[in-house]
C-alpha cells in the first residue's frame, strides 16, 4: 500500500498573504511599480522637488477622500462635494474680505457643514437615494455660487491668506499637513470613538444596527455632516491655493474622492474600508495624474483614465464581494 505524497503549496500560495498586504491587497505593489515606470519614463519625475508638488497636488484629493469615505462606509455616497468646495471658495472669499481671515476660514468650513447637514437630513430623515440628493445638491451649490459672484473669480485676498496653501513647513508644504491631518482625525473617528464603529455597522447591515440599538438615522446624518466639514477644510485650503474664490473649483474632485477611496478598497456597498487604503488610493491617482502630466498625456485623456480606473475598482470590488460570499 503506497501513501500518496502530501503536495505543498507553490510560492505563490504560500505567500499570498505576505504579498497582498492584507485589508489593502496589492496596492502597494502598484504604487511601487507606477513610481519606477514614471521615473524611467520622465526622470524629472523622481526629483524631490516633484514629489514634494505631488503630496501638494494630492493632498486636497486626500482631505475630500477622508470626507467620501464617512458616507460611503455607511452605505451612502457623496457627489456633492466638488460643488461644495466651489461654494465654500466663494464664501470663504467674500468672507475674509469683508471681515478678516479668521472669520474668512470659519465661514468657510461651517459653509461646508451646513452643505452636508442639508445632505445628510434629505438622505437619514427624509430616506431619499443618496444619489438623488447629492445630485441635487451639486446643482443647489454650483448654481448658489456662480449666483453670488455672477460666474466671475473674487480676486483680491490678502498675502496672509495665501499663506496657507503656498508655504511649507520644513520641507513639507502645509496642504500635505493639513491633509495628514484629515487622516489622523478619520482614524479618530474610526477607530478610537465608540461611534466610530457604528457607521461600519450601518453600511453592513443597517437594519440589523438598528435593532442593535444604534440611532441609524443619526448617525447617517453624522456622517454627511463630518463629509461637509472636511470638504470645507479642503475648499478653504484650495482656496488659499489658488489665490481667488473661484466658484468652479473642484469640479473633478467628486468623481475622484470616490475613485480614490474605491481603489482603496472601501467598499462602494458600504460597511468595509481602512484609512490606510484610502491613503493608498490617493498615492495612486496623485501618482497616476502627476506622471501623465510630466509625460505631457492630454488632460482630456487623464479623464478617460480616471474613468477606466473607477470602473476597474467597482469590478475588483464586486469580485471580491462575491468571492466572500
Amino acid at each position: 500500500m503506497t501513501v500518496d505524497a502530501e503536495v505543498k503549496p507553490g510560492f505563490w500560495a504560500r505567500n499570498k498573504r505576505l504579498l497582498s498586504f492584507g485589508d489593502v491587497g496589492y496596492l502597494p505593489l502598484f504604487i511601487i511599480f507606477l513610481f519606477f515606470l514614471f521615473a524611467f519614463l520622465q526622470p524629472r519625475f523622481a526629483t524631490f522637488a516633484n514629489l514634494q508638488n505631488v503630496s501638494r497636488q494630492g493632498a486636497f484629493l486626500a482631505i475630500v477622500a477622508c470626507a467620501q469615505m464617512f458616507p460611503l462606509l455607511g452605505g451612502g455616497f457623496d457627489i456633492s462635494v466638488g460643488a461644495n468646495i466651489g461654494l465654500v471658495s466663494v464664501i470663504t472669499s467674500i468672507a475674509t474680505l469683508q471681515f478678516g481671515i479668521a472669520f474668512g476660514l470659519l465661514s468657510g468650513i461651517l459653509c461646508g457643514a451646513f452643505v452636508g447637514l442639508i445632505n445628510g437630513t434629505v438622505v437619514s430623515i427624509f430616506r431619499v437615494s443618496p444619489f438623488v440628493a447629492t445630485l441635487a445638491m451639486m446643482s443647489a451649490a454650483r448654481g448658489a455660487g456662480l449666483f453670488i459672484t455672477n460666474g466671475q473669480p473674487i480676486f483680491g485676498l490678502p498675502k496672509s491668506f495665501l499663506y496657507i496653501g503656498t508655504r511649507y513647513i520644513g520641507p513639507f508644504p502645509i496642504p500635505t499637513l493639513i491633509a495628514a491631518f484629515a487622516f489622523l482625525l478619520t482614524y479618530l473617528i474610526l477607530r478610537k470613538f465608540f461611534f466610530g464603529r457604528y457607521f461600519y455597522a450601518i453600511g453592513g447591515n443597517a437594519e440589523a444596527a438598528r435593532l442593535s440599538g444604534v440611532n441609524v438615522t443619526g448617525y447617517r446624518l453624522l456622517s454627511y455632516v463630518i463629509c461637509g466639514t472636511l470638504t470645507g477644510i479642503a475648499g478653504v485650503t484650495i482656496t488659499s491655493r489658488i489665490g481667488s474664490g473661484e466658484p468652479m473649483t473642484g469640479a473633478g474632485l467628486g468623481l475622484e474622492s470616490i475613485a480614490a477611496v474605491v481603489v482603496g478598497g472601501v467598499a462602494l456597498t458600504g460597511g468595509k474600508g481602512t484609512v490606510l487604503g484610502v491613503g493608498l488610493g490617493v498615492i495612486t491617482l496623485a501618482l497616476i495624474s502627476n506622471g501623465l502630466d510630466l509625460i505631457n498625456v492630454s488632460s482630456y485623456l487623464q479623464m478617460v483614465v480616471i474613468g477606466a480606473i473607477i470602473v476597474f475598482a467597482v469590478i475588483a470590488d464586486q469580485f471580491r464581494t462575491a468571492k466572500k460570499g
